[in-house]
């Protein structure tokens, strides 16, 4: 009878857990759902852009168009400036012996770059010394540009009613000014191009166009 009883007993026990093993089944998840991973992009700062670095002037202490530069001493004093300036792709000239106006163009990648000076004699000596335009140079992109003679100075060009420039001599009072035509690089800029006058006896003074 005990016998039978111990046996009922451990069945029982057995019944119960094979019972709670079958009721806690293991979790499955639901079909077609799929845990999305979430990527945290951490926010890059933006580096703001550099500031052009504008490149020096070669002359910081260049005068404007037309401003007027004193030289030499009391009695030998000269004011010069230079006051207009002109950017042709070419001009005409008159000729006397065919009685019309003459084209002239400047060589391939080239143009005109015509400058107007003036210089007047406000000293007390009664003649000194204009400069001459072989002294008077342009200065554009890193290079230097001199005045070539090879036109006559007395006759006129198109649209321009001074005559040529040419220095030299100058009485008591006396002002001199007039054009020099030079062939400078196509598509310069004025606001990068200098004059300067080589002074021998005097520091070099120098305009910017623009």
């Amino acid at each position: 009878m005990k016998k039978t009883l111990l046996l009922t007993a451990a069945f029982i026990v057995i019944v119960l857990v094979l019972f709670a093993g079958c009721t806690e089944s293991p979790q499955t998840p639901e079909p077609g759902a799929v845990e999305t991973p979430v990527h945290t992009t951490e926010p890059t700062a933006t580096p703001s852009p550099a500031a052009p670095v504008q490149a020096a002037s070669p002359f910081p202490n260049a005068l404007p168009l037309k401003a007027i530069a004193s030289v030499g001493d009391g009695e030998s004093t000269r004011e010069i400036s230079v006051y207009k300036y002109l950017i042709r792709d070419g001009y005409e000239f008159y000729s006397h012996d065919w009685g019309r106006w003459e084209p002239v163009s400047p060589p391939e990648g080239k143009e005109f770059l015509i400058i107007f000076v003036r210089v007047r004699h406000i000293g007390t000596k009664k003649e000194i010394s204009a400069p001459y335009p072989s002294i008077i140079t342009v200065h554009t992109s890193g290079n230097a540009y001199s005045y070539k003679s090879g036109r006559d100075p007395t006759i006129p060009i198109n649209d321009v009613r001074e005559m040529e420039y040419t220095g030299g001599k100058l009485y008591i009072h006396e002002t001199k000014e007039g054009f020099i035509i030079y062939e400078v690089p196509k598509g310069i800029s004025p606001f990068e191009t200098y004059v300067s006058i080589f002074l021998p006896e005097e520091e070099a003074p120098v305009w910017k166009l623009a």
